[in-house]
């Protein structure tokens, strides 16, 4: 939920299916973890084993039932996929709204709501590119009001559009927005991002009819799915150079290299497994995964004791699941 991508996190947000929440919270602070656990314990909703893995007790899972009846779930959150993607677009989309709306009414004087000066450049790029600003500012409330329209019913659209800036106007922090609505910060967090991630995805699944968004998103400085140093592993890679030689190059350990290929794996829903294993094995650790309903490396190679962990792993990451 915080800290930065990397090779280790987005395995283990496969591991403990969070990938919708990655990145949602990078303020999260430990101690305030630990208290809110301790507040479900006291209240009987979760039990904690001796891993302090959480399981749900039936008083907590009916009180969520409820919950989720009154408010709709934030289904559209996928942090794994569209966290970085998500920063990106609310830099420029903020400030895209402040400038637009300031454009209007001939307003030249005002503190932008981002310092970025990436992102100001890019603005700057934007709307040269784009034209008249009144045609642009009916463009983007038409894209912005069509795709916000589209929610989940109970989903509030304002939980978004109150954080924006215009003229003489200055949107709500978090905080605020989280108290007007009613909710704890992190809910509010979670339903904000909800929100993004939904307009990232829609965009790009018809940019068609959306392409002011689309642009937003997708233009220039767009960021790669893949973290720095597993794409250099990948370029390598992909030139036809072995693992051990890559570690080499790279002097990097063999077991660092074998993590970057998992997160290729995971990330690049195209890239081959059978690189690492043929075909026909393939789908027999994939029938074993089935038949034991294990993540657990040992079991599956206690079967196939002329696999590599590495391959093992390989085959549960091409799977959907990493160990």
């Amino acid at each position: 939920m915080k800290g930065k991508k990397s090779s280790q996190s987005i395995q283990d947000a496969h591991l403990f299916g969070l990938q919708a929440l990655f990145l949602s919270l990078p303020k999260l602070k430990r101690e305030y973890f630990d208290r809110c656990i301790a507040m479900l314990q006291d209240k009987e909703f979760i039990t904690l084993n001796d891993d302090n893995r959480a399981r749900l007790t039936h008083s907590g899972i009916e009180d969520l039932a409820v919950y989720f009846q009154k408010k709709p779930y934030p289904a559209h959150m996928d942090g794994l996929k569209h966290g970085d993607q998500s920063i990106l677009l609310w830099k420029r989309l903020s400030l895209l709204v402040q400038v637009l709306s300031n454009a209007r009414m001939n307003e030249t004087s005002y503190f932008p709501v981002q310092r970025d000066r990436k992102v100001q450049d890019w603005l700057k790029v934007f709307i040269q590119k784009q034209g008249k600003t009144e045609v642009l500012s009916a463009k983007l409330f038409e894209e912005l009001y069509t795709l916000l329209a589209q929610t989940m019913p109970g989903e509030d659209p304002g939980i978004l559009v109150e954080r924006l800036t215009g003229y003489r106007d200055y949107g709500a922090t978090e905080g605020q927005s989280a108290d007007r609505f009613g909710v704890d910060r992190e809910e509010y967090r979670f339903r904000f991002l909800n929100l993004l991630h939904f307009i990232i995805a829609r965009a790009k699944e018809d940019a068609g009819a959306y392409p002011i968004v689309y642009s937003i998103i997708e233009e220039k400085e767009h960021i790669q799915p893949l973290t720095a140093s597993t794409k250099k592993t990948l370029e390598l890679f992909q030139k036809g150079i072995p693992v051990e030689e890559i570690a080499r190059i790279r002097e990097l350990k063999v077991n660092t290299i074998e993590d970057h290929l998992i997160e290729i794996i995971l990330t690049l829903h195209d890239f081959p497994v059978t690189s690492f294993i043929d075909e026909g094995v393939y789908e027999e650790v994939l029938g074993v995964l089935t038949e034991l309903k294990t993540k657990r490396l040992k079991p599956i190679k206690e079967r196939f004791p002329e696999l590599s962990y590495f391959q093992i792993r390989a085959v549960i990451a091409k799977a959907g699941e990493t160990p």
